[in-house]
């Protein structure tokens, strides 16, 4: 194994002022020299951290009911408010701009929002990591299927969605 090189300058590292040159010529000046080092020692590993308690509502279930309510609110017969602490911010402003595309699509048209006809079908549940789930809601419509793709994060002891996309 070969050791690494460090740099040592001669001249120290002192804050400098506005209209002080970026190197002092007022003194002797030594080039810098090069050492060879001893690595430092590795860093202990943090204790082991523990995943935030698991919270009582399946993430399945979670990722279910969060998906056929972004699809009711899409379609006007829900109010955005009432998701807004199963979802992050981001989540949620992406969804206010939909919410604001759909309503004037259906104001051109002047259809009055329904609500939907949805049908529950597969459910995938994926865990990359301790307090993540991933979750893919296959919902049927009339006429329509959607996947609804969502990553659930814990944030203070319940599931929240902290991405949503509907394909």
């Amino acid at each position: 194994m070969t050791l690494p090189l460090a740099l040592l300058s001669s001249e120290p590292d002192e804050p400098r002022g506005l209209d002080e040159p970026e190197r002092r010529t007022d003194g002797p000046h030594r080039p810098a020299e090069l050492f060879l080092v001893e690595p430092l020692p590795p860093e202990p590993l943090p204790p082991e951290q523990t995943a935030p308690p698991e919270p009582e509502l399946d993430p399945g279930l979670a990722a279910e009911g969060l998906a056929r309510s972004v699809l009711e609110v899409l379609a006007g017969a829900r109010d955005l408010q009432q998701l807004t602490r199963w979802v992050t911010a981001e989540v949620h402003a992406v969804l206010r701009a939909r919410v604001q595309l759909s309503t004037r699509a259906r104001s051109v048209i002047a259809d009055r929002p329904v609500r939907p006809v949805l049908r529950i079908g597969t459910v995938k549940v994926a865990r990359p990591v301790p307090g993540v789930a991933e979750t893919v809601v296959v919902v049927h419509g009339r006429g329509r299927a959607r996947a609804v793709a969502i990553r659930l994060e814990i944030v203070g002891g319940r599931w929240q969605a902290s991405a949503l996309h509907i394909l």
